[in-house]
């Protein structure tokens, strides 16, 4: 299942800018890959610095964030993507389809 979700802040710059969305799946997860995951109460996108049998340690591009370790169950997959949520064709699809694919837009 792929899911959605809006990014903020300039931690991950220039990849990934505020207002995109990045398009992300529950498949396989190696170190250099961009992830979505749930850490102290928020959900965040951040690179895999190495992965391990429990989980995956996780840092930013900008260099602002101290690595830190997260478990399997609270990581919700790799980026496989990102687009520009605007008025156009995906923006569009965005509001139509979302109540029926249930994207989970954070």
């Amino acid at each position: 299942m792929v899911s959605a979700f809006r990014l903020e802040g300039s931690s991950m710059l220039p990849v990934f800018k505020p207002g995109e969305i990045a398009l992300v799946s529950g498949d396989g997860l190696k170190a250099g890959d961009c992830a979505v995951y749930s850490y102290k109460g928020r959900v965040l996108l951040h690179r895999v610095l190495k992965t391990a049998p429990a989980g995956a340690w996780f840092s930013d591009d900008a260099g602002r964030l101290e690595p830190h370790f997260v478990p399997w169950g609270d990581i919700k997959g790799r980026a496989l993507g990102r687009h520009p949520l605007s008025g156009g064709f995906l923006g569009l699809a965005y509001s139509r389809l979302r109540r029926v694919w249930r994207f989970n837009l954070r």
